[in-house]
């Protein structure tokens, strides 16, 4: 199959998008419109997928690569339940929890992601919360993420 002129991908995740007016960004704006919707089931996992969108862009999210790290390896490693962590978090001011046993995160990503904004796709009611968990696994294996 002959690649569209139009295909191009993401310079930080490696999405591709067939169409120019489509991008990670325009994806990202659509899925924040969801999450402060505070409908279900995007409402709850707002942080989750901030994390995962910063871990995939980092030259955008520089200031919070260290924080959606730290969020996403006590959920998807350590097993703790979202809402325990963002409580920890909000409870600790900002500081790392006590007890909380995360390394420190690779100076760069060691691989692209597996999965993208762009695999989601229409962010499905129905599907969503795998989806997101799907990618949220592959932005920390992106980074070296052991068990994730």
């Amino acid at each position: 199959m002959i690649p569209s002129p139009n295909t191009h991908r993401c310079p930080e995740c490696g999405a591709t998008y067939a169409a120019l007016d489509d991008h990670c960004a325009a994806r990202f704006d659509v899925l924040l419109a969801l999450d402060h919707s505070h409908r279900e089931p995007w409402g709850s996992r707002h942080g989750q997928a901030f994390a995962a969108y910063a871990l995939q862009h980092p030259a955008t999210h520089a200031a919070s690569l260290d924080r959606a790290w730290l969020v996403l390896r006590q959920i998807y490693v350590s097993g703790m339940a979202p809402d325990r962590v963002f409580g920890a978090l909000v409870a600790a001011r900002g500081r790392i929890p006590p007890g909380w046993d995360v390394p420190a995160r690779a100076a760069r990503q060691v691989h692209a992601p597996a999965v993208t904004i762009a695999d989601l796709g229409d962010f499905d009611a129905a599907t969503y919360a795998g989806r997101l968990d799907d990618w949220c696994r592959a932005a920390l294996a992106s980074w070296g993420a052991v068990g994730a």
